[in-house]
């Protein structure tokens, strides 16, 4: 495995890119730039190990055309939905995601993974990690064939994942190949003790579906320092949602054990993104982190400043988008 850590250079990659032709999905989405974002919902039929099919909701978000476009697949964390990408702005700072990579020229399609937001929720002790990976999986294989959910296939693919959602995505990665490249942001797969009482996490696994307090969210997922009370209180109160007691079980169990998602099964390229000031998932786990996918192609790993466990939420939330289309625009090659 070819393992490096680097600092990601947005006038490097700017200048490379410029002095190159564009290609037919670059020219179209330079052109689009100032076009106003257009977003679809989409629905998924997924079928399971129970033998039931259950509906996976996506928004997809592009600029001008998705025709020749890389699409990026997003999967939220444990009490989020979809939105997670998408925080409106608030004080004239800009918290979208999916916003700022429409702008770069990507297709952007943000899941409700099953249990959460506008997704069907399933037994909360059925839906674990294996079965969450299975439904995302199959919500891939939609976008890249022809004649699926969506009108049109698409042939490069990166697969983003947000805390749990970095465990879901690791495990669809080494279990199916899906995506061209992987990138994992605010997740720690080397062991480590988290800021949690075991009396806490107890209290929450008595439900099928699990609803954190407000005051245990804030605690362990914002740096006040680095964030706006009013992004705090507007996730609290719109985006919160619940999660089952089979995913939380799965991401406890992988947090002991990373093998049990597959981190050493991920052969494509790798990105690690982690939160400056995340006490939740440290930073300082970065270059342990990295030398667990022992058989990827290559592994990057970048800090964003400003930033506690929520990247998005954050002061330096654009600071870690451009991190992240640098990247994937140096490793699928688009």
């Amino acid at each position: 495995m070819n393992l490096y850590t680097r600092t990601l250079s947005t006038v490097l990659f700017s200048a490379t890119l410029a002095a190159t032709a564009l290609p037919a999905g670059q020219a179209e989405a330079s052109s689009s730039k100032h076009q106003p974002t257009k977003v679809e919902r989409l629905v998924f039929p997924v079928t399971l190990s129970d033998g039931n099919t259950y509906d996976v909701v996506g928004y997809l978000y592009y600029r001008g055309t998705y025709k020749h476009r890389p699409l990026q697949v997003l999967v939220h964390g444990l009490t989020y939905t979809h939105e997670y990408w998408d925080i409106p702005s608030f004080r004239g700072r800009k918290y979208s995601y999916v916003e700022h990579m429409a702008k770069e020229g990507y297709a952007v399609l943000a899941l409700d993974v099953l249990g959460a937001g506008e997704s069907s929720r399933p037994d909360g002790d059925f839906l674990d990690l294996a079965e969450t990976a299975e439904s995302v999986h199959q919500v891939i294989t939609e976008m890249r064939t022809q004649g699926g959910v969506f009108k049109t296939p698409f042939r490069k693919i990166a697969l983003v994942g947000h805390s749990n959602g970095a465990i879901i995505s690791t495990y669809v990665q080494s279990t199916y190949n899906d995506a061209d490249v992987l990138v994992n942001t605010g997740f720690a797969f080397t062991p480590h003790p988290i800021p949690v009482s075991p009396e806490a996490i107890s209290a929450l696994l008595q439900t099928p579906y699990i609803a954190i307090p407000t005051e245990i969210r804030t605690d362990i997922f914002y740096d006040a320092a680095n964030a706006d009370r009013a992004v705090i209180d507007f996730d609290n109160a719109t985006i919160a949602d619940t999660y089952t007691r089979g995913q939380f079980l799965s991401l406890l169990a992988v947090s002991g054990n990373p093998s049990l998602a597959g981190i050493e099964g991920v052969t494509s390229p790798v990105l690690i993104q982690f939160g400056e000031t995340d006490e939740l998932q440290p930073a300082s786990y970065v270059n342990s982190d990295a030398a667990l996918y022992t058989s990827a192609e290559s592994v990057t790993t970048v800090i964003v400043p400003r930033s506690g466990h929520i990247l998005n939420g954050h002061f330096g939330s654009p600071a870690g988008w451009q991190q992240i289309d640098c990247w994937i625009h140096h490793n699928m090659g688009w």
